[in-house]
């Protein structure tokens, strides 16, 4: 990896663990004033906006932890591949509080500029997670 792609996965880094930490004065600082995430069912403008979104989840899910399975920097994208947990206290996507602990695995791309988060692409495995919560039921095909 070059010296700019280590630089890259070192401020994802930081910025994942500001997440997993709440500390959004950090979360701020590593997003651009024009950063563009486009989330899964909505694009995000600004730190606010990304900020904004990240508290109401963090409301949905208060015990809410990450974990990076996998880093990949090629240039100004950094690739990431995370799993997550959480219960479930607050409504999320139509479906009122469940207390369900919930797993959940997804991926996200970053692409850096000047040493900042300025877009960010995230999936994640919203159905596997609705299963958990109840709100849908698995294909029949894969009922045991």
């Amino acid at each position: 990896m070059s010296t700019t792609e280590t630089s890259n996965a070192d401020t994802v880094r930081q910025y994942l663990h500001a997440f997993n930490e709440r500390d959004l004065e950090t979360l701020d600082e590593l997003l651009a004033d024009d950063v563009v995430e486009h989330g899964i069912h909505e694009t995000l403008h600004g730190p606010e906006e990304v900020i904004e979104f990240l508290e109401s989840h963090f409301e949905r899910f208060p015990d809410y932890a990450g974990t990076t399975n996998a880093i990949v920097a090629e240039g100004d994208t950094v690739a990431v591949r995370y799993s997550a947990m959480g219960t479930h206290k607050g409504e999320f996507l139509d479906v009122e509080p469940t207390g369900h602990e919930a797993e959940w695995t997804g991926m996200a791309m970053y692409r850096l500029e000047d040493g900042e988060i300025a877009e960010v692409w995230v999936e994640e495995n919203r159905l596997g997670l609705l299963e958990q919560l109840e709100a849908v039921d698995p294909p029949a095909h894969l009922r045991i």
